[in-house]
């Protein structure tokens, strides 16, 4: 129970020392590894974006609710961005939050984006690490409930297949021993067995082929490192497996390839956090995030809901 406890410690403090550490290099070409080393040294918490606030919502009312209320959940989303609305937030979700005040339902209001088709960009898949560490026993049951998730701002097939991408391997990492070394071969398989798009599976091949290491230029042409789900999370997995026994160095190399580098660095530290655990995380990253005491009771909180030592509702 303790290594668990670590490594739902290390999920929710990965998606924010990530996402703290990539946001001031948003947008960049490329980010050296000294321009990271200048922000380290400077004094003073380590601020979170709107990818670390949306994954704190979603774990409150996962929490609250004990299991899964979209309607709540819609609702906590809309309350949180209306506290602290400069946390970074990109066009689409407050358009959702205005849409939910105004009546539309929680599993309709993705919909009415881009036209309808909803949007394919990486913020389900952002702060998907909640719900992966609610239903982690069950891929089947991981799959449904990031969907589920994802639905309320990415309605989009490929916003949904992203968080579900991340969510199951988050789920995977749980159940690995950090000890033992990880065969990314037999993991990018277990995690194609979880994919229904094309695009997706296109996506792993690349990454299995890149690995153990390539040119930098060439992880960007083939994976991409933009803010659409199918270029970000199969980055993140990238960043994470090229040397998944390194936090730090998980979280660098995102940094490094530029573009959204909040959200894929946010991304990488949930997974690299998740497979080593919180004690893994460089100490002066893990206490000078912002609101880490909060992370680890909702980490907590989380842990007690999915091994049944509270009880919950996650098909609610």
């Amino acid at each position: 129970m303790q290594q668990l406890r670590a490594k739902f410690r290390g999920a929710l403090l990965g998606v924010a020392v990530g996402d703290a550490l990539g946001a001031p290099f948003e947008g960049a070409w490329a980010v050296q590894r000294r321009d990271l080393q200048r922000l380290e040294g400077e004094s003073g918490p380590l601020r979170y974006t709107d990818d670390t606030h949306m994954t704190l919502g979603m774990a409150e009312s996962l929490v609250e609710r004990r299991g899964f209320d979209g309607a709540h959940m819609a609702a906590v989303f809309a309350r949180n961005f209306a506290a602290e609305p400069w946390r970074g937030y990109g066009a689409g979700p407050p358009q959702v939050f205005r849409l939910i005040e105004g009546g539309v339902p929680w599993d309709q209001v993705g919909r009415a984006l881009f036209g309808g088709s909803g949007s394919f960009g990486n913020g389900a898949a952002m702060r998907v690490a909640p719900a992966a560490l609610l239903a982690f026993r069950d891929l089947g049951q991981v799959a449904w409930l990031a969907r589920q998730t994802a639905v309320i701002t990415h309605a989009h097939e490929l916003g949904l297949e992203g968080a579900v991408l991340q969510a199951s391997a988050i789920a995977l990492l749980l159940q690995h021993p950090p000890d033992i070394p990880l065969d990314g071969r037999v993991f990018l398989d277990e995690l194609r067995a979880q994919m229904r798009t094309p695009l997706y599976l296109q996506k792993l091949e690349r990454i299995q082929a890149l690995l153990p290491d390539s040119a930098r230029e060439e992880v960007i042409a083939r994976l991409g490192n933009g803010i659409e789900a199918y270029e970000a999370v199969p980055a993140a997995l990238y960043a994470f497996l090229r040397q998944a026994g390194s936090f730090a160095e998980v979280v660098a190399y995102a940094i490094s390839l530029g573009g959204d580098t909040d959200t894929i660095a946010s991304m990488a530290g949930a997974l690299a956090g998740t497979h080593l655990g919180e004690q893994a995380i460089p100490a002066a990253w893990r206490e000078q995030v912002e609101g880490a005491a909060r992370l680890r009771e909702l980490a907590d909180a989380l842990l007690l809901l999915a091994t049944g030592e509270a009880p919950s509702a996650v098909g609610a």
